[in-house]
């Protein structure tokens, strides 16, 4: 047949890039950047463009694995349903539905199918247990939407487009994508602000790549908390509140200027690091912007990510974040931060997963996801209800949760059953009992990431629609299909509707039989969502717009005053009072700790372009350095007395590395960068990652009650407190 090109959009991270794959013999030739995407244009990164390298891996598991003893074996699909459901069933029957649990990864959340049969398979099991990578990055901003705007799902996304003053803090889009809305090209349209005349601040510990695109602000890792009440603080007195729309829509405004009343420009910079007269320049710079009206831009926003979601406080300060958003005038209008329209309402659709207290230690279930932070302790445990059979999808825990000296590789190890559902036999995949072989997004039909797709969460509203490239490897299978084969096996009814349920299972049963080929796919389901939503179905969105469909634009003023604002009042609470105890339970006792260890070093992640958490650590094409490294501030490494490619020992409360240095002035004095999700040394399903296997920096976080953020259930992961040494 010769070379084909298929147009389809990358959904690595959710940035999801328009691509051109060429594809000849059901595998790929070349991936390059679609330039008629309607919002990528031509951008997409490296770890999209160099996927050929992974789906195509000699590495990758196509049939169903068994182990028994060190031994692996290929088996049937219908034997491994079989033997898992009764394994299953087992420990259910002698435990009780809580002992049954799930662990989801980033990857396994951006597929539209799956969390609809995985959530409808445990609901049905009667197990809440329910845990993910959301509690070790973004779970905070969740809660704090639910507590704010009535539900968690309340996505508020920053108007890229339009706004003249905007400030990041703890994020880095250029390398990572955004966190919770859809922003390819970032570095480039963050300096299209400065180019149309606003301005766009880094607030970071690191000088990051995407401050290129603006100016560049040092802060102390975990100290962000501080100077937003200091900045929210400084716009309460200088006068900078829109008070007509305050009173109007909104309630709890008296509670959160008491709240932050101490909180000084001067008092903040004893522990931020951020000069004062730098914090009242910015918050004027904000006011003059929030002020601005006309065409092209206008407004002022401000937008957090994971560098501050994953310290102590990052509910309050998300809330302190949204809180300035809101009483500057900026919320729910144009060039300020603006709620998005999806194909549903997610919001009100996923209210009932919003917060639950169903723990006996009083964490918060958020969104349906129980805190990674507490898993090993909930598998160790001799209480009752504790878990002691697993399936773990898309993900590699044991590098990407707090893994203090190596706990959570002994909970698992000690599981009657553990499954991994994935590409490769990774870490997990290593001690699981059954290894099963998921499709990659190559080979299956989607639309975006639920997060653009049903929450309309991007701030160039567009929709896509993309067929598979590639055909799957016959005894390859969606996860979706698994869930609900596993339903079957287990007398489980799936949504609570018999008739429903028996006809997924039975059109699952008949998908991969001689019949398969005559039944529709699922676009089907993906054909009626568009049109529900009054959007062409699939055909035309195949045929007529394959880079995209572009939407009306967002012109706000759609939020406030409506019955999308899902509180009680239908008011913004602006002092919710689970935060505000919070925050006032907490900040002075952590700013004296800050005062007593201002001179000790920090600890901070650091995502690398070349990888995305451990999905990519298996690519040839992307991975070349056989480790990670500990950057350090030159001043940090002469008192170390270290230089480029010198060994040292990090120690923390909670374990010790070794790992090789890099110095760069790029990193923040008394602050130390290393990159996640590392630490493949005993990966040996993973021939690449096992020959570059690097550090794995989580070994230094810790785990348990005292290290995940009682409001959402979030690990402790940046900002952590460490000991340097030169390693002998």
């Amino acid at each position: 047949m010769g070379v084909e090109t298929k147009i389809t959009f990358c959904r690595i991270c959710e940035a999801t890039c328009g691509l051109e794959v060429d594809v000849e013999d059901n595998r790929v030739v070349d991936i390059r950047p679609d330039p008629k995407h309607v919002v990528s244009k031509g951008y997409a990164c490296v770890k999209g463009t160099r996927w050929g390298a992974t789906q195509h891996s000699p590495d990758r598991v196509l049939h169903p694995m068994k182990r028994t003893g060190d031994r692996w074996e290929e088996i049937s699909w219908d034997q491994a349903i079989r033997e898992i459901a009764d394994r299953i069933r087992t420990q259910i029957d002698r435990h009780g539905p809580e002992t049954f649990a799930h662990f989801v990864g980033s990857a396994g959340g951006a597929i539209l199918m799956s969390p609809m049969f995985r959530t409808a398979l445990y609901e049905g099991l009667g197990t809440r247990r329910m845990y993910g990578t959301g509690t070790c990055d973004t779970m905070n901003k969740f809660r704090v939407n639910g507590e704010m705007y009535g539900a968690p799902m309340r996505l508020m996304y920053p108007d890229v487009e339009r706004t003249s003053f905007m400030m990041v803090l703890g994020g880095n889009p250029a390398v990572s994508g955004n966190t919770l809305y859809h922003l390819p090209r970032a570095q480039e349209r963050f300096g299209e602000i400065t180019r149309r005349g606003g301005r766009v601040v880094f607030v970071n510990p690191r000088r990051i790549e995407t401050a290129r695109a603006g100016e560049h602000l040092f802060i102390r890792p975990d100290t962000d908390v501080f100077f937003l009440a200091a900045f929210a603080n400084e716009l309460i007195r200088g006068g900078h509140v829109d008070r007509e729309r305050v009173d109007r829509h909104m309630t709890g405004f008296e509670t959160l200027a008491r709240c932050v009343e101490v909180w000084t420009p001067e008092r903040q910079a004893e522990v931020t690091g951020v000069p004062a007269e730098t914090l009242r320049e910015l918050v004027r710079a904000h006011a003059e912007a929030s002020r601005r009206s006309g065409p092209g831009q206008t407004g002022a926003a401000l937008y957090m990510a994971t560098g501050v979601n994953q310290g102590r406080s990052g509910s309050p300060c998300f809330w302190l974040l949204e809180a300035i958003n809101a009483i500057s005038g900026n919320l729910d209008r144009k060039g300020g931060t603006l709620l998005g329209s999806g194909l549903i309402d997610m919001g009100e659709a996923m209210g009932e997963l919003g917060l639950t207290f169903d723990r006996e230690d009083g964490l918060p279930t958020v969104s349906g996801i129980q805190p990674s932070g507490m898993l090993a302790d909930d598998i160790l445990t001799d209480a009752p209800g504790r878990v002691t059979a697993m399936i773990v999808e898309a993900s590699n825990p044991i590098l990407a949760c707090s893994n203090p000296n190596g706990r959570l590789d002994e909970a698992f190890e000690s599981l009657d059953l553990l499954v991994s559902i994935d590409l490769f036999r990774n870490e997990v995949g290593s001690i699981a009992d059954y290894v099963l072989p998921a499709q990659t997004w190559m080979e299956r039909p989607e639309m975006p990431y639920a997060l653009q797709s049903f929450a309309g969460a991007c701030p160039t509203p567009y929709m896509i629609y993309a067929d598979p490239v590639l055909e799957a490897p016959p005894d390859v299978r969606p996860e979706w299909w698994i869930y609900v084969r596993l339903a079957d096996e287990l007398g489980v009814d799936l949504f609570g509707k018999k008739l429903l349920s028996f006809a997924a299972k039975s059109y699952a049963k008949a998908l991969y039989s001689p019949i398969g080929r005559f039944l529709p796919g699922t676009e089907r389901l993906m054909d009626g969502m568009l049109k529900g939503a009054g959007m062409p179905g699939v055909a035309a969105m195949r045929k007529d717009h394959p880079h995209g469909l572009l939407l009306p634009e967002n012109e706000g003023d759609n939020f406030l005053g409506t019955d999308r604002v899902l509180t009680r009042d239908k008011k913004v609470a602006l002092a919710p009072a689970p935060v505000v105890e919070a925050f006032e339970r907490n900040t002075e006792r952590f700013y004296a700790e800050e005062l007593a260890n201002r001179d000790r070093l920090k600890l901070i992640g650091l995502r690398q372009i070349k990888r995305m958490n451990t999905a990519s650590s298996n690519s040839e094409a992307l991975v070349r350095e056989p480790t990670n490294h500990a950057y350090l501030n030159p001043e940090d490494a002469a008192r170390i007395g270290v230089a480029n490619g010198d060994d040292v020992e990090v120690r923390s409360d909670h374990g010790k590395i070794r790992i090789p240095v890099r110095v760069s002035d790029e990193m923040m004095p008394r602050t130390v960068a290393i990159p996640q999700c590392w630490g493949h040394a005993k990966a040996d399903g993973l021939s690449h990652a096992s020959k570059h296997p690097g550090v794995n920096s989580n070994l230094l976080a810790g785990d348990g009650l005292e290290h995940v953020e009682p409001l959402s259930g979030m690990s402790h992961l940046s900002g952590i407190l460490i000991d340097v040494t030169r390693a002998s």
